[in-house]
């Protein structure tokens, strides 16, 4: 009797081991790839690397953004290492005026990118628990539409930041719609 009890706790602790050996192994999410139509986007700053062969990047100098400029393209992307130029004042219009969203990479905050007179400050790149990237876009209406995009658990890994571009473009293909 005494054997069998520890026969039991042994089995017990092995499939105690088991349980959690194997949930450390799950593994990573499958992300869904944006499946829609091609897309033109111009982006400020360096092209990002997406899984999707339909999207057709275009650099552009922040200095050549203009509203008849962008209305080639279905949207704007401005990169991280550009957000404290593309917050100087002069640009608050164009990106209010926008006839395309434009989407701000490593920030959480549009803020910035709309009023005058407000700095870009470091303190507003990404950090974990805050969202990746927004996007804005002036409605029929008159008012600010939004969007906000984090990572996946909150990581910045090369897979979850290609995870918020296809989720963008599944964002920009449903305007179009």
């Amino acid at each position: 009797m005494k054997k069998r009890k520890e026969m039991n706790v042994v089995y017990l602790l092995f499939l105690i081991l088991l349980a959690f050996s194997l949930s450390a192994c799950s593994p990573s999410p499958e992300f869904e790839r944006y499946e829609g139509g091609s897309l033109q986007i111009a982006v400020v700053g360096e092209a990002p690397d997406v899984k999707e062969e339909q999207i057709k990047f275009t650099e552009i100098p922040l200095e050549e953004l203009t509203i008849e400029g962008i209305k080639a393209y279905d949207a704007v992307f401005i990169m991280e290492n550009q957000l404290s130029e593309a917050a100087e004042d002069q640009y608050a219009d164009l990106y209010l005026d926008s006839p395309i969203p434009i989407f701000f990479m490593g920030t959480d905050n549009y803020v910035p990118f709309v009023e005058k007179e407000l700095a870009y400050d470091q303190e507003m790149d990404w950090t974990a628990g805050t969202d990746y990237a927004v996007g804005i876009l002036r409605t029929k209406e008159d008012s600010i539409k939004k969007w906000a995009y984090g990572l996946y658990n909150d990581e910045k890994t090369d897979e979850h930041v290609r995870d918020v571009y296809s989720r963008i473009f599944e964002t920009i293909d449903g305007l179009q719609q």
